[in-house]
């Protein structure tokens, strides 16, 4: 996985969990080789998995919420994403939930999130207000203390954070195009 060889990790992982089926930690990095190899509907699965062995594992909760988004299936993320607010995946957790509350056209619950987001990571305050999608609360999102400094994720957990956010974001922007296109 290190090495960025994800087709020889997800074999070993399937071969390392038939030998220990219920080992949550297995499965959940075979669901980050499947993520990369782009093969979104066995990672969810995995993560799935994971979750059946340990349904406390904020991680997988939060992989299911991004997948889910790139499936466009908001209320999925939503629910994956509120279980997610604990620990290294609660700011980014609370962000997520304030772009899927923009995206239903709920304001009051966006500003909260986001809110809570820049409670968590003072860096929520500057994407805030660089992103396009929080135009419309701008003058409702507090600037929060500039120390607020959210729980350092893993190198593991960033590589697979960015590239779920830039796989969605890509794929918002191919759908943008094809409406576009049909209408």
């Amino acid at each position: 996985m290190e090495k960025g060889k994800f087709k020889e990790a997800s074999n070993a992982y399937i071969q390392a969990i038939k030998y220990n089926e219920d080992n949550a930690e297995l499965c959940y990095d075979l669901g980050i080789a499947y993520t990369f190899l782009n093969e979104f509907s066995l990672a969810k699965s995995c993560f799935e998995k994971v979750i059946q062995n340990d349904s406390n594992n904020i991680n997988a909760q939060y992989r299911l919420g991004q997948i889910a988004l790139l499936y466009r299936d908001i209320e999925a993320a939503e629910k994956f994403f509120l279980a997610s607010i604990y620990g290294e995946t609660e700011g980014k957790a609370y962000y997520q939930l304030s772009k899927i509350y923009i995206i239903k056209n709920d304001k009051n619950k966006a500003t909260i999130f986001i809110n809570k987001a820049i409670d968590f990571d003072y860096k929520y305050y500057n994407i805030a207000n660089n992103e396009p999608i929080f135009f419309s609360i701008k003058n409702q999102i507090e600037k929060g203390s500039s120390d607020k400094k959210g729980i350092e994720e893993t190198p593991k957990e960033k590589k697979i954070s960015d590239y779920l956010d830039n796989t969605y974001n890509l794929t918002k922007v191919l759908n943008e195009k094809e409406n576009k296109k049909n209408n």
